[in-house]
């Protein structure tokens, strides 16, 4: 949470507190001896406050409010705040009273009547558990908690052995074929019912229809189980089936569970199809860290699946830097299966090895094999967009022509501004003005928040006032989707939700009100409702679930003119927490707090404890090794603990990006090597004469290095506007319709 909110929340609460104390003073002293009415903004902050470490005084004074009758749903409302706090943190007997107390709330009843339901569970009352999760199902046919009070149904009917009550709930229930959960819940029910037929099928579904799912690898199981019994005459699943499912988890690179499902059909299977499943376990062996001796003696004769093995052994020479066999192996990938996928792969591959080496005309030769051979494959457009920018950096003649046909041949092109960028610079270089103005202007106009169009802004100031020219080439770049205009009110079919989630907001029960916001735009497809959604999830300090729901109200919201999109759109999905250790350590470090909060957002989206595969963590993403160093160098204690604190990350991350700002003089360069580290950067500009920034950002071989680059120089440039300007603060934002 922002920790200025925080404060206002905190201090809020405490007058409100004082308030109470002065109420409660003896008569005769200053204070009115009349109670202070509890409102909507008390509550909220006092349950904020509870979820703080110190929640002490804010749990005794929410008591206090449940206790009180005439505090009337407010009452109610504390109670179920008092009560999920107890739950969560194991005092079940406490919270059962608290919960107990909550059920007389008209909006929250089926809250109330879950999460005791849930307590009961926890203290093994599964009959109590049962029954109230039935009246929840009755009562509240359409509670957002359905599905969970669902799941928890089946697990109090199995443990009291009535396996009708979740059967019948679950085949009530219009979603259950959807769910791989409640298909494996309703066959272990069918199981306990003797239904073995039924169970089956319901294992095979679930199994089948959501292999990478953890109810997929349980039903398996069980469905394996039941046909090991002879007796229960439970027939296999088809094999081409199988088969498929086993390919699923290889292309979800789910690699242990692939090289079980192949090891276990290969008796079954014969010819290629025999051998590419020993082959695949064998490959998921190597992606598990095995060599690839066995891969290389295995017999095959297919030329498929000898084509599969070359590009297989082709991407682990690459990864080892054993050049002379990868070479060898992408030759053999193509001349095995020259127009299969793995031929396709091997060369696009094989052109990235030598991209990354900035061996830029060997890499060009295997791309330009993959645009002849393969032109309309996915790797085409990058393999092209190489080929080309590989002209543009020589300044060769041929470089117009072939931007202007990679937007031709690529109308959809993420590589789409870049190249209405360098056609610009290179019309500009040329002297013709007018044509330069054309593609800065369009490019400014198709994607206004965009590194190369805050880059060609620059430039059009700078240009005589020459017009621009008509230019066919344009016409074929797309325009940007529509958006669904955001209404100014909530429609009334969903009021009610509207309320809930009010009302839920204000025991900060923010996810919850989420969902009830989630439900309502499902119901209607308003997108304020999905607004709402993202600002609550927000609030809830969600901030990356925000950032994902807004861009659903406003797809390619960077495509839209800024001024065009309330500024309340733009702030939920550009939120700015932590502001007060972001300006101040930003400060001491000299660099500007709005690239700080840019690149944050990128790394965790300002998620504290966010951490990453390879071990950073926080929200500036930072390794321990790296932080240990740059602590030591600024002479500040070092605790892996605290880099989940946002002041103590944030301090030491802008230290350590003022430190690669000083190094290589330029903030592309810091961020590059922010995200791929400090040596790939030294590799990439020594030697090399970039005219500009953008041409090295261009120039990044990395892909995911490159994009990081354009989105935190262009996120820096958002914040800049909602945050830096006080005009832009005040535009018109939209209802939120309460």
């Amino acid at each position: 949470m922002n920790s200025t909110l925080r404060f206002l929340l905190l201090a809020e609460a405490l007058l409100f507190v004082c308030g109470i104390a002065a109420a409660n003073v003896a008569p005769g002293h200053a204070a009115s001896p009349s109670r202070k009415s509890i409102t909507e903004a008390d509550l909220r902050a006092l349950t904020v406050a509870l979820k703080e470490k110190k929640s002490s005084w804010a749990y005794s004074k929410l008591s206090g409010i449940a206790r009180r009758k005439s505090n009337g749903v407010f009452g109610e409302r504390a109670a179920l705040a008092l009560g999920y706090y107890d739950y969560s943190r194991g005092n079940y007997q406490r919270a059962a009273n608290w919960l107990g107390m909550a059920q007389g709330d008209a909006l929250l009843g089926d809250y109330a009547l879950y999460w005791q339901a849930e307590n009961n569970l926890a203290l093994d009352k599964n009959a109590e558990a049962l029954s109230e999760l039935k009246q929840l199902r009755r009562t509240f046919p359409d509670s957002v908690m359905t599905s969970q009070a669902l799941q928890s149904l089946g697990t109090a009917a199995l443990l009291l052995h009535q396996p009708a009550a979740i059967l019948s709930a679950l085949d009530a229930y219009p979603e259950t074929e959807d769910r791989a959960a409640f298909l494996l819940l309703r066959g272990e029910a069918h199981e306990m019912d003797g239904q073995l037929a039924a169970a089956a099928t319901d294992y095979t579904t679930a199994y089948l229809k959501f292999p990478l799912s953890d109810a997929s690898r349980d039903a398996g199981e069980k469905l394996r189980a039941l046909q090991s019994v002879p007796s229960n005459h439970i027939p296999e699943i088809p094999l081409e089936q199988q088969l498929a499912h086993a390919d699923a988890l290889f292309i979800a690179r789910s690699w242990s569970d692939a090289r079980a499902e192949y090891s276990r059909l290969l008796m079954s299977l014969s010819g290629p199809q025999r051998e590419r499943a020993e082959l695949r376990v064998l490959e998921c062996g190597m992606a598990l860290g095995a060599g690839p001796s066995e891969t290389m003696s295995l017999q095959l004769t297919d030329p498929d699946v000898m084509a599969e093995r070359s590009y297989t052994l082709a991407n682990y020479y690459r990864n080892a830097q054993v050049e002379s066999e990868m070479v060898a192996q992408v030759e053999a990938a193509v001349s095995r299966a020259p127009l299969s996928r793995w031929a396709e792969q091997a060369l696009f591959l094989a052109g990235n090895y030598y991209w990354v080496q900035l061996d830029r005309q060997r890499a060009v030769s295997y791309y330009q094999s993959v645009v002849d051979e393969f032109p309309t494959w996915p790797d085409a457009d990058a393999a092209h967009w190489r080929i080309v920018w590989t002209s543009v950096l020589a300044r060769a003649s041929d470089a117009p022509s072939l931007l202007a046909d990679h937007l031709r041949r690529f109308p959809g092109s993420t590589f789409t501004p870049d190249a209405l960028y360098w056609l610009g610079r290179l019309a500009e270089e040329a002297g013709n003005v007018g044509l330069a103005r054309s593609y800065y202007e369009k490019l400014e106009a198709r994607f206004p928040e965009n590194y190369f169009s805050t880059q060609a802004a620059r430039r059009v100031a700078k240009l005589p006032e020459d017009p621009p020219v008509t230019v066919d080439v344009l016409a074929t770049i797309p325009p940007a989707p529509p958006i669904q205009p955001i209404g100014a009110m909530i429609p009334g079919a969903v009021a009610d939700r509207q309320a809930r989630a009010d009302a839920l907001s204000s025991i900060a029960f923010d996810s919850s009100a989420e969902l009830e916001l989630k439900a309502a735009y499902a119901a209607t497809g308003e997108p304020l409702l999905l607004l709402e959604a993202a600002r609550a999830a927000s609030d809830a300090g969600n901030y990356g679930v925000g950032i994902v729901l807004v861009r659903q109200v406003v797809p390619q919201l960077e495509s839209r003119p800024f001024r065009q999109i309330p500024v309340d759109v733009w702030k939920t999905a550009y939120p700015l927490p932590f502001q007060p250790s972001i300006t101040r350590w930003s400060a001491r470090a000299g660099i500007d707090p709005m690239l700080t909060s840019g690149l944050i957002k990128q790394e965790s989206a300002f998620s504290p404890d966010a951490h990453s595969g390879a071990d950073a963590i926080g929200l500036m993403q930072l390794l321990p090794k790296t932080a240990r160093k740059v602590a030591r160098q600024s002479r500040v204690g070092y605790s892996r603990k605290r880099l989940v604190d946002p002041d103590y990350n944030i301090r030491l991350g802008t230290t350590y990006f003022a430190g690669l700002l000083k190094s290589f003089g330029g903030i592309e360069q810091a961020l590059a090597a922010y995200n791929a580290g400090e040596d790939h950067v030294t590799t990439w500009t020594t030697g090399q004469n970039y005219r500009e920034p953008a041409e090295f950002v261009d120039s990044i071989p990395f892909t995911e290095t490159r994009e990081y680059v354009e989105i935190v120089t262009r996120n820096a440039d958002i914040y800049r506007r909602l945050y830096g300007e006080t005009d832009e603060r005040n535009r018109t934002s939209t209802s939120r319709g309460r």
